[in-house]
């Protein structure tokens, strides 16, 4: 089921030029649910062949961002206040996955958690988890 502001946040992705250069790509918007995927090439990997842990956050960071964004005033900005990240497992596989949830919504500050995983195979495996503040901007 899609958000009543999906076109809104999709045109607002639009402007997302890191996420477009890491090919990371929203597939659900929903209300507080937001999840998006990457393939992994070759780029999103460190030195021991894992995915980067900057692709890590900067997935989770988007997709909580983003579920945020489907709690915030029509005519309000998001900004991400804090970041905490989990690496719970290395990351290795096909594709990356992250999704984001909206936990607690507030005048000025909405919670965020994500989860973040590798998938090979068919087979997902749980890389990260995180969690952020979003500052709600009139």
């Amino acid at each position: 089921m899609s958000h009543p502001r999906e076109e809104a946040i999709r045109e607002m992705l639009k402007g997302q030029h890191f996420m477009h250069h890491l090919g990371f790509q929203i597939t659900n918007i929903e209300d507080g649910l937001v999840i998006g995927a990457m393939n992994l090439e070759q780029f999103a990997f460190q030195h021991f062949g894992r995915v980067h842990g900057g692709v890590i956050m900067t997935a989770a960071d988007l997709v909580m961002g983003f579920a945020a964004y489907t709690r915030a005033p029509e005519t309000a900005k998001v900004v991400t206040l804090d970041l905490h990240q989990n690496f719970l497992a290395s990351g290795k596989g096909d594709q990356l996955m992250a999704i984001g949830r909206v936990l607690k919504t507030g005048s000025r500050i909405i919670y965020c958690e994500a989860e973040i995983f590798t998938v090979e195979q068919n087979h997902k495996t749980l890389i990260g988890k995180a969690a952020s503040n979003m500052a709600v901007i009139p």
